[in-house]
């Protein structure tokens, strides 16, 4: 509701002086880049916790370019100028997709190789629910894979739906990390799961108690897979908080070219 109404208000103001068929275009040109500003918002927050909890030194220098990206079209949004504000949004959404399409990969491969050690951890122990979470943490990464393969061959310039599909596929593999979390706790633990504690924070506490060996890698699938930040690591919340914006006036080699607001600021020589 407080969104709407900044955006009521931001029409109002500028469609002040404006010829009927300008207020209209204007109209439609604001409401459009304010829902895709939600929309990226929304990739970048699935995202999040993945890059925050697991992401490598590479995916977390793209994922801050990613929300400078962001934060840019969000500030030319509010300065009313809804063409390059736009630019800059469907410009985040391009780089969103090559950074989805690298996590995913990574992550799937992460994932099933973890899954093949619990299997093979469990081999000749196993338990009641063993199978079962086996089964359905393999079903997830299947999910995860398809929902990338139909990701990655929709046209190329249809963004908002290649980024649909590969959102899907990292919150299929966010399931697959909540069984992951399971079979540790039922074969790679000092102690019997109390398999009652099935809420968030009491599955945080029967790792903390029952798994010695990498229980931090069991705590950061734990977080992740409930979309939260291990510890006070928030890595969307820090780039808002220092977003250095000045840093995209230097290009990151195969996957975003330098950026100027100005394009006349491209042609300023620098001198050292």
């Amino acid at each position: 509701m407080k969104r709407f109404s900044v955006i009521l208000l931001l029409l109002f103001t500028a469609m002040g002086e404006m010829t009927p068929d300008q207020s209209s275009s204007k109209a439609t040109q604001l409401i459009r880049v304010s829902y895709g500003l939600k929309d990226n918002y929304e990739f970048l927050r699935i995202l999040n916790s993945t890059i925050s909890n697991r992401g490598t030194e590479d995916q977390k220098k793209y994922f801050k370019r990613c929300v400078q990206h962001h934060i840019e079209s969000e500030i030319l949004h509010l300065q009313m100028d809804l063409g390059n504000s736009y630019a800059e949004l469907r410009r985040t959404q391009g780089l969103l997709i090559q950074l989805y399409i690298h996590v995913l990969e990574d992550e799937i491969e992460e994932l099933e190789i973890e899954l093949g050690r619990l299997a093979r951890l469990a081999n000749g122990k196993e338990k009641t629910e063993t199978k079962l979470y086996l089964r359905l943490g393999y079903r997830e990464i299947a999910v995860a894979k398809q929902k990338l393969i139909i990701g990655k061959n929709i046209r190329p310039y249809l963004y908002l739906m290649k980024l649909q599909e590969l959102a899907y596929s990292l919150k299929s593999l966010k399931q697959a990390e909540k069984y992951i979390v399971l079979l540790g706790l039922l074969h790679d633990s000092v102690d019997e799961f109390d398999k009652e504690s099935r809420s968030f924070e009491a599955m945080v506490n029967e790792v903390i108690r029952i798994i010695v060996s990498d229980k931090e890698k069991y705590l950061r699938l734990l977080y992740d897979s409930h979309f939260d930040s291990y510890g006070t690591l928030n890595y969307y919340e820090q780039i808002w908080k220092q977003p250095d914006l000045h840093e995209l006036a230097t290009g990151i080699p195969n996957f975003d070219p330098a950026y100027f607001r100005n394009p006349e600021e491209a042609k300023i020589p620098t001198f050292k």
